[in-house]
């Protein structure tokens, strides 16, 4: 009897000491991209070629970063999604040395946002199925809008321009006021803006994902980068 208490004990410890090792081999393996920001901090450009309509172009991306803890980890991991289906447009106005953007609504699909973030033994895909189906209800849900009235900041005549922008924030059928922390470069007919904004998906009536698993935390980080042109 004591020879098998004896041996079980063992078992149960080496259980034990396996799980931790996978959960630490899993944290180790883990790889998620920097968050989007601009490609350059450049000049903004002459004030006169900013006036006008500009809105989203080609190699734009929006998206979410959480944290979110497996049951076998150790630590937090942050889970990062994204997609390159993202429209809207803005309108800017200049003013001496003051800018004024206007008209801002931006519309992102929900249903194409894709793991950015990798594990060596854990196919990220899952944790998109079960967000996209049972937590953004993307088949009654499909997109998410931000909108904005008007904004001024004073023109940058190096490196890019920081401004706060408040808006509203549409998701899950629910429309929140939020506040987006924007970065902004200009150059010719070109320009691009890079920032987040944080938020509580519980505000929008959205349960932090718990999947066996995994479970993340309720606040999450939106995070763009618009590459936009002159309509």
């Amino acid at each position: 009897m004591f020879a098998r208490r004896w041996l079980l004990a063992i078992g149960a410890a080496a259980l034990v000491v396996a799980a931790v090792a996978g959960g630490v081999l899993l944290l180790r393996s883990h790889q998620a991209p920097p968050a989007l920001a601009l490609s350059s901090s450049g000049p903004s450009g002459s004030a006169g070629g900013l006036s006008g309509r500009w809105t989203v172009s080609d190699g734009s991306q929006v998206g979410y970063r959480a944290k979110e803890k497996f049951i076998n980890q150790p630590s937090e991991t942050e889970a990062v999604a994204r997609t390159s289906k993202v429209t809207g447009s803005l309108v800017v106005n200049v003013s001496g040395s003051t800018v004024t953007v206007t008209r801002m609504t931006f519309t992102v699909d929900l249903a194409s946002l894709t793991s950015q973030d990798r594990y060596a033994n854990y196919q990220v895909y899952q944790r998109d199925f079960f967000v996209r189906s049972i937590y953004l209800q993307t088949d009654r849900f499909p997109t998410a809008t931000f909108t904005a009235g008007s904004t001024s900041f004073p023109l940058s005549s190096s490196g890019a321009t920081a401004a706060a922008v408040t808006g509203k924030l549409t998701v899950h059928g629910i429309t929140k006021e939020v506040t987006a922390h924007v970065q902004a470069t200009a150059s010719g007919a070109e320009a691009e803006a890079a920032g987040s904004m944080l938020v509580d998906m519980r505000d929008f009536a959205i349960e932090p994902p718990d999947i066996s698993f995994t479970k993340a935390e309720p606040e999450v980080t939106i995070e763009f980068d618009l590459k936009l042109v002159h309509a």
